[in-house]
């Protein structure tokens, strides 16, 4: 019997990337899908302000009926984005342009929900950033004295 070795690992460096994965859940808890992206990635930042300005400009045309053109952009823009893909797990679920109960498009409500994702994680991560720096830092802080204040005069 012929033995297998584990591959030649010498050459391999393994990072944490800070991905998550993310479950696409509906209301009721049902699993519907997921994905897998960097939320704290810093990059994202310029890439939403990409994909905001394309949403301030985007309009389906009626000289231009072709919706599934349209779907695809959306989820290029969404994969964009994230720089994953984000787009098929999203839309692999109902169609872009698909009317929810508030009126919105569906793609807004998965716009929007990516986009909360990435603001509390940002949020947690640069809160933990700075308690790390600040226990090296405080040192080189001296507190301001506070003049001595005499009522009445």
């Amino acid at each position: 019997m012929e033995q297998t070795t584990a591959p030649n690992k010498i050459n391999t460096m393994v990072i944490d990337d800070g991905s998550k994965t993310y479950t696409i859940e509906n209301k009721q808890g049902k699993s519907l899908a997921e994905f897998c992206f960097r939320p704290a990635d810093t990059n994202i930042i310029s890439r939403y302000k990409e994909v905001s300005k394309f949403f301030q400009n985007f309009a389906v045309t009626e000289e231009d009926p072709d919706i599934q053109k349209y779907e695809k952009q959306v989820i290029e823009q969404m994969n964009y984005l994230v720089n994953a893909d984000a787009g098929s797990a999203f839309f692999g679920i109902m169609g872009p342009f698909s009317p929810m109960p508030d009126g919105t498009l569906f793609y807004e409500t998965c716009l929007d929900a990516v986009c909360n994702v990435i603001n509390q994680e940002l949020d947690v991560r640069l809160e933990k950033m700075q308690k790390r720096t600040g226990k090296y830092t405080k040192k080189y802080y001296k507190p301001k004295r506070r003049k001595k204040t005499y009522h009445g005069r």
